[in-house]
């Protein structure tokens, strides 16, 4: 998964040349991983492991085979449910927001 920064919007924008950047700002926003219990670390780690599958799964199973993927995703999980409460606070989402203009 590729989150561009600032500077990478901005080069491309401007590369492209259609519009001019009035305002760039990037804000902060939730967790990515969606759960009932917060304060469950079994479900945390269950949350990130099926993420990180849904993302990379299919491309992990071609690579390693189906059996050594669920070993891995398995591994992921069980390390997360041991950092459930740190992952939740850490992992976070960011937005960037940009006021455009066409450029003449």
């Amino acid at each position: 998964m590729y989150a561009p920064s600032l500077q990478d919007f901005k080069e491309v924008v401007e590369a492209d040349g259609s519009f001019a950047i009035n305002k760039l700002e990037v804000f902060k926003g939730g967790s990515p991983l969606v759960v009932n219990q917060p304060d469950d670390d079994s479900e945390v780690g269950r949350a990130l492991a099926n993420s990180c599958r849904s993302v990379s799964g299919v491309l992990v199973d071609a690579h390693i085979g189906d059996k050594l993927s669920e070993e891995l995703f398995l591994r992921v999980e069980r390390r997360a449910t041991s950092h459930g409460k740190e992952l939740l606070e850490q992992l976070q989402f960011f937005h960037i927001v940009a006021s455009l203009s066409f450029a003449l």
